[in-house]
């Protein structure tokens, strides 16, 4: 930076503590992102609702990584309330210990949902600034919209998070009210094992699967499968809200090389980055990766424009006419429905375009294995995907297309690739509920 760029940002460094008494005070709306946040200053603002100094704080965030004890935070309503359209560990501590709510959130929507928000305050990670006084807020998601919409920015500089290309990922110093100095590791998150099912699994999507497609992954064991058995194709591209490790390998080996796209083509389009720290360095500043708000890189538009659009992404269960639950365990709130409504139909509109709907056949549970393809969803399961919506479903015993199909097909395909020991009673289940007749 040169010398009155550096005045000014010196003017605005100050602790965390005071950052977040000055900017955050009682009745705050906190615009907090997700992933890897500004944990230092939040838990300064989180000191300060436990010891009572303040009240009516209200965070608006998902998906946060590290250890924010939101578990501690057991206060009343009016007191503290953090609200997330996406769980991980964090937010499902917040709920059990009340803490924390869930908003049902299509990511292609987090643009309306924070206008209507109106955050008075961002408290956000971003990059040391450049020698033009930039600092960048990384491969964050839904962080532009946040920012966008907020009355005042603190930004918590580290010099961890590694600067990305994208639309809206750039902020002058002079655009940020306060400046919080303070390096944290991102959280590393290795590439999921892959099960044998979940091999088998990529093994009939990447059948079906042309050279010159556009590729979404999610995170997981089957998302790290299907990437793997993606080797064997050429000239891929890639429109996804998630860039995974490995996205990033296949673009190293020259897999992906996304000349084929028939939107943005040349370079992968993401909405964010999770995983080692090889694929940090790789995304850092890389010309060939850029970053895109949610209600872009999330939008039906942009989805399928992309010809051979493929859209792969998990469930907990199936019901036996085609009703997608991908984010709760009966009326307990697990994850959240992220992208999953946005691409399963955007990939379908797409001229020659996929989508798949992938679970293991069954699941381990206390009181042994039980299938995942049910006759109906548990009571207050969440329907993730409409069965209006649904495509294509694969178990690791096969791959049924349920589009335009009517209920006793539908049935019969599903029950076909659901374990074989529990095909007689699914059956048997679908004559009773009427689905077979």
């Amino acid at each position: 930076m040169g010398e009155p760029r550096e005045r000014h940002y010196e003017q605005k460094v100050m602790s965390a503590e005071d950052a977040v008494r000055a900017f955050a005070p009682s009745g705050s709306k906190v615009f907090i992102g997700g992933l890897d946040v500004a944990r230092h200053a939040l838990e300064a603002l989180l000191q300060r609702v436990l010891a009572g100094e303040v009240e009516g704080i209200e965070l608006h965030g998902n998906m946060t990584n590290g250890d924010l004890g939101l578990d501690r935070l057991a206060v009343p309503e009016g007191r503290f309330r953090y609200r997330s359209f996406f769980n991980g560990a964090n937010e499902r501590a917040g709920m059990r210990a009340g803490s924390a709510t869930y908003v049902p959130l299509h990511l292609s929507n987090t643009e309306r949902y924070l206008a209507s928000v109106r955050p008075d305050v961002a408290i956000v990670p971003m990059t040391p600034p450049d020698e033009h006084g930039r600092c960048n807020i990384g491969p964050l998601g839904f962080t532009p919209a946040g920012l966008r919409h907020a009355r005042a920015i603190v930004a918590q500089i580290n010099p961890c998070l590694p600067a990305v290309n994208g639309t809206a990922h750039d902020y002058h110093v002079s655009e940020l009210a306060a400046v919080v100095e303070h390096a944290e590791p991102l959280a590393p998150v290795a590439p999921a094992a892959c099960a044998p099912e979940e091999l088998k699994i990529a093994e009939h999507i990447v059948d079906r699967v042309r050279d010159g497609a556009c590729i979404q992954l999610g995170i997981g064991g089957l998302a790290n499968a299907v990437g793997q058995g993606l080797r064997s194709k050429r000239h891929l591209g890639v429109h996804s809200e998630m860039f995974p490790d490995v996205m990033a390998e296949l673009q190293r080996e020259g897999v992906i090389d996304n000349s084929r796209k028939t939107h943005l083509p040349g370079v992968s389009v993401a909405g964010f980055a999770v995983g080692t720290p090889q694929l940090h360095a790789f995304i850092e500043r890389n010309p060939a990766v850029i970053f895109e708000p949610y209600e872009r890189v999330n939008d039906f538009d942009m989805i399928r424009a992309n010809d051979d659009m493929v859209s792969v992404n998990s469930a907990i269960a199936v019901d036996l006419t085609g009703q997608v639950c991908a984010e709760s365990f009966g009326s307990r709130q697990y994850s959240g429905t992220g992208g999953q409504v946005d691409y399963v139909r955007g990939a379908a509109a797409s001229k020659g375009g996929m989508s798949f709907v992938a679970l293991t056949s069954r699941a381990c549970t206390s009181a042994g294995p039980v299938s995942k393809i049910v006759p109906t969803l548990a009571p207050g399961s969440v329907v993730t995907t409409l069965r209006t919506d649904v495509h294509l479903v694969c178990t690791e015993y096969g791959c049924v297309d349920l589009r335009f199909c009517d209920i006793p097909t539908r049935a019969k395909r599903l029950i076909s690739i659901a374990h074989p020991d529990a095909r007689d009673e699914l059956a048997c289940e679908a004559r009773a509920l009427g689905l077979l007749y």
